[in-house]
């Protein structure tokens, strides 16, 4: 096979991809009970690799990140759900979406205000794959939703630079 067809392969999820839908699977387990982050980050870090990718985190994921992240979301769990429901429509709740969903979009948010040296176009397509791992519906199209409303808020500058650079139908 030549270097060329290679390259055109579509590759599999990146080191800091494996990391957020790890990250995602921990902090379900976080909203689940009352677990402390850093015991739930030692159990995946620990006992939950996975050689397939199914049973917990894969050997390639970005530990360091997956580890920022579930550990963000346990310290600003309160403002990080006031901004999940603050995006939803005006009849919702958050208590009104499933705990998986929470847990992604949570994740999702917490790395849009806590890492700015992660583009906020890649946070919203990366979570719409994580949100795709998990349900065959709507789901993924709802989190980018949410989550460019929610990045609207943290990064305006950023979104006002994406928007001028869209096309505009005419």
């Amino acid at each position: 096979m030549s270097a060329a067809v290679r390259k055109s392969e579509p590759s599999g999820p990146s080191a800091r991809g494996m990391a957020r839908l790890s990250a995602v699977q921990a902090v379900f387990q976080l909203l689940q009970s009352d677990d402390k982050a850093s015991d739930v980050v030692e159990q995946f870090l620990k006992f939950r690799i996975a050689e397939g990718g199914d049973a917990g985190m894969p050997a390639e994921a970005d530990r360091p990140f997956f580890r920022s992240l579930v550990s963000g979301v346990e310290a600003d769990q309160a403002a990080l759900m006031a901004l999940v429901e603050g995006a939803l429509a005006s009849d919702w709740k958050i208590a009104r979406l499933d705990r998986l969903m929470r847990a992604v979009l949570v994740t999702g948010v917490h790395e849009m205000k806590a890492r700015r040296d992660v583009p906020a176009a890649v946070i919203l397509s990366e979570y719409a794959r994580v949100a795709g791992q998990f349900y065959q519906g709507n789901e993924p199209g709802f989190v980018t939703s949410v989550l460019d409303r929610i990045g609207r808020q943290l990064r305006p500058d950023e979104f006002a630079a994406r928007d001028a650079q869209t096309p505009k139908d005419g």
